[in-house]
C-alpha cells in the first residue's frame, strides 16, 4: 500500500512507510536506502521528495510470456493479459529498464512510468531502475524481479514523449546523465 502526500499536474508524489515491513530478507528497503542517502545526489533527493514505495510484501515474482517479472500481488487475470499483450508488443530487453518502462507506457497509457531505486534479491543495496505502475497503483516490472521499489511516477505526457526518442530512450529521465540531468535542472535539483 502506498500513501499519497500530494502532487502536481506533472508529477504524482507519494511516500511509503520505511518500516522494517518494507525491508527484504536482508533488512533493507529501497525507501530506507534512498532516504538515508538523499544527500548523495540530486537523483536521490528528487526520489525522496517524490517517491512511491512498493514493499516486498506487495511484490510477486512470476513468469509471463517467458519472462521473469515482478508484479503487485493484487494484479487481476485481465490485467495479467494486458501485461502479457504489452510484453508481446514491446519485446522488453534485459538490462534495458528505462527503455522497457517507457515503451510499455507508449504501448498503453494505463501503464505509468516510474523511475527510482529497487533492491535486487540477495542484495542489501538499492540500484537505479525504472518500471511501470498499472492504473497508477499496481507494480509492473518487465525487466527484472526486484524485491522492493521506491521511485517517482512521471505522468507529464510531453516529458515522456521527449524521452522516447532513440537518442534518449535508454538513459532514463530523472537520472539521465546523457543530457546532463535536464529533468532535474528544470526542477531546480541541479544548478544550471
Amino acid at each position: 500500500m502506498t500513501e499519497d502526500i500530494g502532487g502536481s499536474e506533472e508529477i504524482s508524489t507519494y511516500t511509503g512507510a520505511s518500516s522494517r515491513s518494507d525491508a527484504d530478507e536482508n533488512g533493507v528497503s529501497a525507501a530506507e536506502f534512498v532516504r538515508e542517502r538523499h544527500h548523495i545526489s540530486p537523483v536521490h533527493e528528487y526520489v525522496v521528495d517524490h517517491g512511491k514505495s512498493v514493499p516486498r510484501t506487495n511484490v510477486e515474482h512470476t513468469c509471463l510470456e517467458g519472462r521473469d517479472i515482478a508484479l503487485s500481488q493484487d494484479v487481476t487475470d485481465d490485467e495479467r493479459e494486458l501485461i502479457a499483450e504489452g510484453i508481446r508488443a514491446t519485446k522488453p530487453q534485459r538490462k534495458a529498464c528505462f527503455a522497457n518502462a517507457i515503451q510499455l507506457w507508449e504501448y498503453d497509457h494505463r501503464f505509468t512510468y516510474a523511475e527510482g531505486f529497487a533492491v535486487p534479491p540477495g542484495f542489501d543495496i538499492a540500484i537505479e531502475h525504472a518500471w511501470c505502475f498499472l492504473n497508477d497503483e499496481k507494480l509492473v516490472d518487465v525487466t527484472a524481479e526486484f524485491n522492493n521499489y521506491f521511485g517517482a511516477v512521471i505522468s507529464d505526457k510531453e516529458t515522456l514523449i521527449r524521452y522516447t526518442k532513440d537518442d534518449e530512450i535508454g538513459y532514463g529521465i530523472i537520472g539521465n546523465h546523457h543530457n546532463h540531468f535536464e529533468f532535474l535542472r528544470e526542477r531546480g535539483y541541479v544548478q544550471k
